[in-house]
């Protein structure tokens, strides 16, 4: 239970985390592609927006199936399908903060006993709704590094 308070915390600090570390960005800054096959920061977004309607998909499956299976996603394809690299900054940072705030909304009524309920990645590896939430939120940690990184003087 305390993973899944921890999770739920950080999911819901991330949002002004990001806002934080993006706040002194030009829309250049924001669109500026770091290295070839890399996403340039709206795009990190675009695939933040992406996940959390993912992940509560996966959330609720595991919680209405028994060892749901999901499918692979395809985080480039999804990023080019919806168009985020023409979308601004200001507007991808509110989308999400909204989006996310709903995303914890649900969250926030989980049973514990429900955390050990499992589903099957795409590569048969099994995952419990407590390891989902707990990747979840390390999700956001590892593309708010790439972000920093993107920022970074030696891109």
């Amino acid at each position: 239970m305390q993973h899944y308070r921890s999770a739920l915390a950080a999911l819901t600090a991330f949002p002004e985390e990001l806002r934080t570390l993006v706040a002194h960005l030009s829309e250049d800054q924001a669109h500026r592609i770091p290295a070839p096959n890399e996403w340039s920061v709206v795009e990190i977004i675009g695939h933040l927006i992406d996940i959390d309607p993912l992940q509560i998909e996966r959330i609720d499956r595991i919680l209405a199936e028994e060892r749901p299976q999901f499918a692979r996603f395809d985080p480039d394809a999804a990023v080019t399908a919806a168009g985020y690299a023409r979308r601004t900054l200001a507007d991808l940072l509110t989308a999400f903060t909204q989006l996310r705030q709903a995303t914890v909304d649900g969250l926030s009524t989980m049973e514990p006993d429900e955390l050990s309920r499992i589903g099957v990645r795409y590569n048969g590896q099994e995952v419990t709704l407590g390891e989902l939430l707990t990747s979840f939120a390390t999700h956001d940690q590892t593309h708010l590094q790439q972000i920093r990184a993107a920022l970074s003087p030696q891109k």
